[in-house]
C-alpha cells in the first residue's frame, strides 16, 4: 500500500543525496530524514533521522535523532536515540548513544558510550546529594572542645 514508518521516523520534509552525488562539506538541516545514498565529505547534523544506504558513506562526524546504517561512516557518531547497523554496515569511530543494535556482520572500529536519560539523572542526583553533603558539613558549626574542658 504504502511506506511503512521505520519505528521513530519522523515525518516531514526528506533529503535524499543520490547515488552518484559527491557533496564536499557539512551538511547542517531539520529535515525529518537525511538519505545518503551517494556520498558526503563532511559532517553531518541534523536534528531528524539519518539513513546510509548500502552505497552511502560519509567521511565526517554525525549528529542525528535515530540513524541507520548500511553504508560506511568514517568519523565520531552521536545519536540521541537509537543506531541501527545492518548487514555490512561499517562504523570507524566513536559512538554515543541511548541504545544499539546491529547485525552480526556489521563492523564498529571505536568505542561505544551508551548511557541512557534515567541512568543520566540518577547519576546526576548522587553528585548532586553528595555535593549538598560536603556543603553541609562545612557549614555545620564545630565544637570547640577545649570551651567546655575549661567550663
Amino acid at each position: 500500500m504504502g511506506k511503512r514508518n521505520r519505528g521513530n521516523v519522523a515525518t516531514g520534509e526528506n533529503t535524499v543525496i543520490g547515488e552518484g552525488t559527491v557533496i564536499k562539506g557539512d551538511i547542517v538541516s531539520d529535515s525529518a530524514v537525511i538519505r545518503v545514498d551517494g556520498q558526503v565529505d563532511g559532517g553531518i547534523q541534523t536534528k531528524g533521522d539519518l539513513i546510509i544506504a548500502t552505497q552511502g558513506v560519509v567521511n565526517g562526524d554525525v549528529t542525528a535523532t535515530n540513524l541507520n546504517l548500511a553504508g560506511k561512516i568514517l568519523g565520531d557518531v552521536e545519536i540521541g536515540n537509537k543506531i541501527e547497523i545492518e548487514a555490512n554496515g561499517k562504523l570507524l569511530g566513536n559512538i554515543s548513544t541511548k541504545l544499539l543494535a546491529m547485525d552480526e556482520t556489521a563492523v564498529i572500529q571505536g568505542n561505544v558510550n551508551m548511557t541512557s536519560d534515567t541512568a543520566e539523572t540518577a547519576e546526576n542526583k548522587t553528585e548532586e546529594k553528595t555535593a549538598a553533603e560536603a556543603e553541609d558539613k562545612a557549614d555545620a558549626p564545630k565544637e570547640d572542645s577545649k570551651a567546655e574542658d575549661n567550663a
